[in-house]
């Protein structure tokens, strides 16, 4: 007998990624939902019964546990960017150590202890805003979970920088004392898209990109509004996107105010590093997490200055160029072209002369390339790595390869291929938190030839 549209009440046993809750019913079989800690009752409506598993959305929260605690934001449930918000960091910290141990520990190698994020609050450099109708009134925000056309208003958010929320609500006030709608996604109509922001936390530096649909507006509309921004922002950027996609996507774009880059410093080794950061290049989000990140990775690969080092998906550049005075010459692959061309200037900007970029997929390269390599970093993107990719880290002959990874599904899946003819051992696997308040952890792990 099905369960579907039925309300049921469950216990929750355990969270699992993606950051998820594991209940059972009474007949044994388990139901994943969100929302509940470990050890808490609930009652909740099933919404999907299959044979193996159902899930379901909490109606009431039967008896709660003790680890609970109230989220400081009024969207936290409502709004996509928070998981974690209803229980103290340690206990994040705690949650993400179990499920990281329950995919990886089948290697059979110590797991070490999260590395924590030295800040929990206010520690995104990166956040992207959406314009919407909130009632007549032009509002920002960020999509509701699990929603492409529901918003929840911001401030407050809690992730983000703090000057962030000061950069919104300038550009609200401007759009709705100009009487200036937000685009409707279902309509096409409307001008202000996104806004998209972002900080050199440990510069002090800000950049501001307002995305709007192309149309022909003179860029002197944006002084009052520009004005206003320059009083914490250095670089001010216009974005006109004419696509029908949600993405954020430039046809044009126009610098309004300042530099063209934002410059973050991190510190890694016992060397400052610099990386120019514009509109559209990829830096990681927690610039004091990437900090601990990239120290890890140089402390997993112990480089010597006889190597040549590969770094695959290498996106602007920063683990090669942290990695560089370390090793004879840094060979760093990515697929954006726009990306390699920040990878060279952040090179050239820390006087890193050993280092080569090029844009390519990291499968077509690797059919192409006949260099021998003592070293590899690889850093893929969500989906883990291909198996062209795999089959040629197999065949390297490499002594160590360094793999960072953002998801330990696929990582755990990559590792079972990697080792399992025997060529590389594992030896090492350290998770890092650059996401509090969220289910995301990130890992970096050790593998040696055999």
């Amino acid at each position: 007998m099905s369960l579907k549209n039925k309300v049921i009440s469950v216990k929750a046993e355990k969270i699992v990624f993606p950051g998820r809750c594991l209940c059972r019913c009474e007949d044994g079989i388990a139901l994943f939902t969100e929302g509940l800690l470990p050890q808490e009752t609930a009652d909740v409506l099933v919404i999907k019964d299959k044979k193996s598993f159902r899930e379901g959305i909490v109606k009431l929260i039967t008896s709660k546990s003790g680890e609970r605690i109230d989220p400081i934001c009024s969207s936290f449930g409502k709004c996509g960017g928070c998981t974690f918000q209803n229980t103290d960091y340690k206990n994040q910290i705690k949650y993400k150590k179990a499920y990281i141990n329950e995919l990886l520990s089948v290697f059979g190698v110590e797991i070490g202890e999260i590395l924590p994020s030295p800040e929990v609050w206010n520690y995104r450099n990166k956040m992207e805003f959406s314009f919407f109708n909130n009632e007549g009134i032009t509002d920002l925000g960020l999509h509701c979970r699990g929603s492409f056309n529901r918003y929840v208003s911001i401030p407050p958010c809690f992730i983000a920088d703090e000057d962030f929320l000061k950069a919104a609500c300038a550009v609200k006030d401007f759009a709705n004392k100009n009487g200036i709608a937000a685009y409707n996604n279902k309509t096409h109509e409307g001008f202000f898209r996104h806004l998209v922001l972002r900080k050199a936390k440990n510069n002090n530096q800000m950049l501001v990109n307002i995305v709007t649909t192309a149309l022909e507006e003179n860029p002197a509309f944006f002084e009052p509004l520009i004005k206003e921004l320059g009083k914490f922002a250095q670089s001010v950027y216009w974005t006109q996107n004419s696509k029908l996609s949600d993405a954020v996507i430039s046809d044009k774009l126009t610098l309004l105010l300042g530099k063209e880059n934002i410059t973050e410093k991190l510190k890694v080794g016992d060397k400052d590093f610099y990386f120019n950061i514009s509109p559209f290049s990829f830096f990681q989000t927690n610039s004091k997490g990437a900090e601990i990140l990239y120290n890890e990775v140089l402390h997993l690969l112990n480089p010597s200055k006889d190597e040549l080092l590969l770094d695959l998906y290498c996106g602007t550049g920063t683990i090669g160029i942290c990695m560089a005075d370390k090793v004879k010459k840094v060979i760093g692959i990515e697929q954006t072209a726009s990306a390699i061309e920040n990878a060279k200037t952040n090179a050239l900007l820390n006087n890193i002369d050993n280092a080569d970029f090029f844009a390519s997929t990291a499968e077509k390269w690797v059919k192409e390339n006949s260099l021998t390599f003592d070293a590899i970093i690889v850093d893929p993107p969500r989906s883990g790595l291909t198996n062209d990719i795999i089959k040629f880290l197999l065949a390297s002959q490499a002594r160590k390869i360094v793999y960072v990874s953002c998801n330990p599904a696929t990582l755990a899946r990559d590792l079972t291929s990697i080792i399992s003819d025997g060529t590389y051992i594992l030896k090492a696997i350290t998770p890092l938190d650059m996401f509090p308040q969220t289910y995301h952890v990130e890992n970096a792990v050790l593998l040696e030839n055999n």
